[in-house]
C-alpha cells in the first residue's frame, strides 16, 4: 500500500509534564449530527484511540502549548474566522499513513483549498510552537483509527474503499487537553459558527457579532459579572441545540444572547448588555442579528424569556416583541413571560 505524507501527531503522548503557565490546545473543524455519529461508528469498529477522548474532527492546528497569558489572544484569533462560510466536503474512502504511522483515516475531498486557507489563518502566533520543528505537508483528513494493527488496516482499507459521506463543516472549535482526567480527553472550550460573523459600525466603533454553541471563558467571565436576568422557566417543547450570539467591540464582549435553537424557534434565556454602552444601539443590533441568524436557519420566530414587567421586557417591547405566554413564578416568586416576534419575512408563529 502507498503511504500518504504523515501530519504531526494529533494525539499527544500521555504523562507529559506541562508548565503551570501553559495550556495544551488544538483547533479543529468539527463534525456534528449524523455525520459525527457515522464517523464514531467507524472509530468504534477500529478501536480508535481517540474515541471518547475527542469528538470527530478535522485538525487545523495540531496540539501546541500556549502561554496562559496568551489565551485571550487565541480566543480572538478563533473568532476572527467567523465570517468564513461553512465548508462542504465528502469524507472517504479510507486511507492510511502506514507504514510510518499505524493510522487509518477518511480522506477529505471538496473545497480543500478553503480548508487550507483557514489553517493558514490560524497557524500564527500564539498558535505556533515556541521552537520551530519540521512541518510535513498538510493532509486534510478525519482520523478513525490510531495504533491499528497491520491486518486490520488492510481490512479497513478494503471494506471502506467505497465509503463516501457528504458533510458540512460548520464550526471551528478550540479544544484544550484535560491532563487531570483519565485518558487526558480534549474539551471544547470555545467555538465559532462559520458564516455567523458580521460587523456593524456604531458610534464610530465597529461592533462584531459572532455565533457559537458555548460561551468561551473570557465571555463567560464578563457575562457572569454583568447584572441581568437569567430565566429557566419551562417553555414549549421545542428544545434545541445550545446557541450563543455575542457582540464585541475592540475584541471585548459588550452583549450576549444565550439560549437554544429548536426546529421552530430561537429561544433566549439569558441576555446581557454593557450598561456603559447604553444608547449606542448595541442591544437592538444584537437582537436583530439574532433574528437574522434564526431566519437563515429556517426558524419562524425568536422568543425571549424574561421577568414580567422587568427591564428586559421593556427593552424588547420597543423592538416589537409581545407576550406570547405568562409562565410560572421564578426566582422568589417573580412571574416570567415569553416574549415573541416572528422572524422578518416569515409568517407569524402561534
Amino acid at each position: 500500500m502507498t503511504a500518504a505524507p504523515v501530519p504531526r501527531d494529533q494525539v499527544p503522548r500521555r504523562g507529559v509534564a506541562r508548565s503551570a503557565n501553559r495550556r495544551r490546545l488544538l483547533v479543529a473543524l468539527t463534525l456534528a449530527g449524523r455525520q459525527a455519529a457515522e464517523v464514531d461508528g467507524l472509530r468504534r469498529s477500529l478501536g480508535g484511540s481517540g474515541l471518547g477522548r475527542i469528538d470527530p474532527h478535522l485538525t487545523l492546528v495540531p496540539p501546541v502549548n500556549v502561554r496562559t497569558e496568551d489565551f485571550d489572544q487565541v480566543l480572538r484569533l478563533i473568532r476572527s474566522v467567523a465570517m468564513e462560510q461553512p465548508v462542504e466536503v465528502r469524507l472517504g474512502p479510507a486511507r492510511t499513513f502506514a507504514p510510518r504511522t499505524p493510522v487509518v483515516y477518511l480522506d477529505v475531498a471538496g473545497d480543500t483549498a478553503r480548508i487550507a486557507d483557514l489553517r493558514r489563518r490560524l497557524v500564527v502566533a500564539p498558535l505556533v510552537p515556541a521552537v520551530a520543528r519540521h512541518e510535513r505537508p498538510f493532509v486534510p483528513h478525519v482520523t478513525i483509527g490510531g495504533r491499528v494493527a497491520a491486518p486490520r488496516i488492510a481490512a479497513a482499507l478494503e471494506m471502506l474503499a467505497e465509503f463516501d459521506l457528504p458533510a458540512t463543516l460548520s464550526a471551528v472549535a478550540l479544544c484544550e487537553q484535560d491532563e487531570v482526567a483519565s485518558r487526558h480527553p480534549w474539551r471544547v472550550v470555545a467555538d465559532v459558527v462559520l458564516g455567523s460573523g458580521t460587523s456593524v459600525g456604531r458610534g464610530g466603533r465597529e461592533v462584531a457579532f459572532v455565533a457559537s454553541t458555548i460561551l468561551d471563558p473570557e465571555t463567560k467571565a464578563w457575562a457572569d459579572a454583568t447584572p441581568g436576568e437569567d430565566v429557566d422557566a419551562p417553555w414549549g417543547a421545542d428544545a434545541g441545540a445550545p446557541f450563543v450570539l455575542t457582540a464585541y467591540v475592540e475584541g471585548l464582549p459588550v452583549g450576549v444572547a444565550e439560549g437554544s435553537l429548536g426546529t421552530v424557534s430561537a429561544e433566549v434565556r439569558r441576555l446581557r448588555l454593557d450598561e456603559r454602552r447604553r444608547g449606542e444601539g448595541i442591544g437592538s443590533q444584537l437582537v436583530r442579528s439574532l433574528e437574522k441568524e434564526a431566519g437563515g436557519r429556517g426558524l419562524r420566530r425568536v422568543v425571549f424569556l424574561a421577568v414580567a414587567d422587568g427591564p428586559v421586557e421593556g427593552f424588547l417591547g420597543h423592538l416589537g416583541y409581545h407576550r406570547a405566554a405568562v409562565l410560572a413564578g421564578h426566582g422568589g416568586g417573580l412571574a416570567t413571560v415569553a416574549l415573541a416576534r416572528p422572524v422578518i419575512g416569515t409568517p407569524a408563529a402561534g
